[in-house]
């Protein structure tokens, strides 16, 4: 700077002088001279200054938009230098806040990513912002320039993000989109940003549809069993003493009614128990299959002899599964006592078990009445009879099929039914030997 001033002093001071003696000896051409040079000195400290303003506008407007490297230092006057300066810090503050709030939108869309609930921000450009969930659901990706209604397919929707982002008001609205039920909820986050809730609430609704459906049936297969004990009760007490033979047989009847109420309570109690899923895998343990069937066989061998009803099995060789002894013991009995109470008399019950490094294959095949196909994706439903009439004069209380499903399916296995009218019918049961996977109810 002193350098520079050492060359223009002595500069101005003989340009002075030259006028000095212009002025005496020329006052007009000295005059003359002196507009131009004052001119000329003025057109160069604007073209100066303008350059200087032009840099700083440039640098106001990187500091806006966040980018570009920080202003350098100004070379130049004390008041220019300040500016720069001061330029400089603002940059730097404004270069934080640029990543606080990208580090805070990162953090915001992991969190709206993790939820179970479909997000969807909207705003005048299109679909600005989608979470997985809401991804999934209406298949679209992470942002999309197309209209509400081209995105989520249903004008309610569309309709409802529209009316909250002109009135700025939420919008709650229930719909069917295909064959799912959603309930969605439209928010204003910003000025013209309006946030979408969606929740599917199909599988909850048609699962408290289930149970209103169990409770009624169970309420009326509890009836029947308890009214029938009761209406022999009263006649009991008449026909002790009137009609010792009349009175016997209707004890005989209150036993098979008792019997037929105890276990319908205990399959209730076991299908309730299976569809707790807390104690499943710290019940589990190494069972040989092949001796639970064993077990069984003998077990519901007197019913079957009654009937005449032969029970062969190949089950030479163990089948070891990881599983939880109670289930596996479900499993097997309701598929052994199905295929005898459905059979034919003089029929034949075959028990097949299948051994692969990574699972076991039970099949149980029986050559009884067998099952219509319309009835085969339903044998599996709590209380689901094919034969109302047949299933009760058996003693079948339509929970065992429901039980083996809920059993097999919780040890990450799969059951399925291959069926000929009036041939028979076979029950396949693969389970993963170390008893992977968990309930798909």
């Amino acid at each position: 700077m002193l350098r520079r001033w050492l060359i223009v002093v002595p500069g101005l001071t003989g340009l002075c002088g030259l006028l000095g003696a212009l002025l005496a000896r020329r006052p007009v051409e000295a005059i003359i001279v002196g507009v131009v040079v004052g001119l000329a000195t003025a057109i160069g400290l604007s073209v100066v200054m303008e350059r200087r303003l032009d840099d700083a506008t440039a640098r106001v407007r990187q500091l806006v938009s966040g980018a570009g490297a920080p202003p350098r230092v100004e070379r130049g006057s004390q008041g220019w230098r300040r500016l720069s300066r001061e330029l400089n810090a603002v940059h730097e503050f404004l270069q934080e806040r640029y990543e606080d709030l990208a580090v805070e939108r990162a953090r915001g869309e992991r969190l709206l990513d993790s939820i179970p609930t479909a997000v969807m921000v909207f705003e005048d450009d299109g679909l600005t912002y989608a979470n997985p969930v809401a991804q999934r659901l209406f298949g679209v990706g992470k942002r999309s320039g197309r209209s509400p209604l081209q995105i989520l397919g249903v004008e309610a929707l569309a309709d409802a993000v529209g009316e909250c982002m002109e009135t700025g008001r939420s919008v709650d609205v229930e719909v069917e989109r295909g064959d799912r039920h959603l309930c969605a909820h439209a928010g204003m986050t910003a000025p013209g940003s309006v946030a979408l809730l969606v929740t599917d609430d199909t599988d909850s609704r048609r699962l408290e549809a289930i149970r209103r459906d169990f409770v009624t049936n169970a309420s009326h297969e509890l009836k029947t069993p308890v009214a029938g004990m009761q209406a022999l009760a009263d006649s009991l007490g008449m026909a002790v003493d009137r009609d010792p033979e009349r009175a016997r047989s209707m004890i005989v009847r209150l036993q098979i009614e008792a019997t037929r109420l105890s276990r319908l309570v205990r399959e209730l109690l076991d299908l309730a128990r299976l569809e707790e899923d807390e104690a499943a895998a710290a019940t589990r343990q190494r069972v040989d299959l092949a001796e639970v069937v064993r077990v069984q066989a003998d077990r519901i061998g007197a019913l079957a002899e009654a009937r005449q009803i032969t029970i062969d099995f190949d089950c030479d060789r163990p089948a070891p599964v990881v599983a939880a002894p109670a289930d596996m013991r479900l499993v097997v009995a309701n598929l052994l006592e199905n295929a005898v109470r459905y059979n034919r008399d003089g029929g034949q019950v075959t028990v097949t078990l299948r051994r692969s490094p990574s699972e076991v294959c039970l099949e149980v095949t029986d050559t009884g009445i067998g099952i219509p196909e319309a009835d085969r994706d339903r044998v599996f439903e709590r209380f689901y009879r094919v034969d109302k009439a047949r299933s009760r004069a058996a003693g079948g209380t339509g929970l065992g099929l429901s039980i083996v499903r809920h059993a097999v399916q919780r040890h990450g296995g799969e059951v399925a039914v291959d069926s000929v009218l009036g041939e028979g019918s076979t029950f396949r049961v693969l389970l993963p030997v170390e008893g992977a996977g968990t309930d798909r109810r």
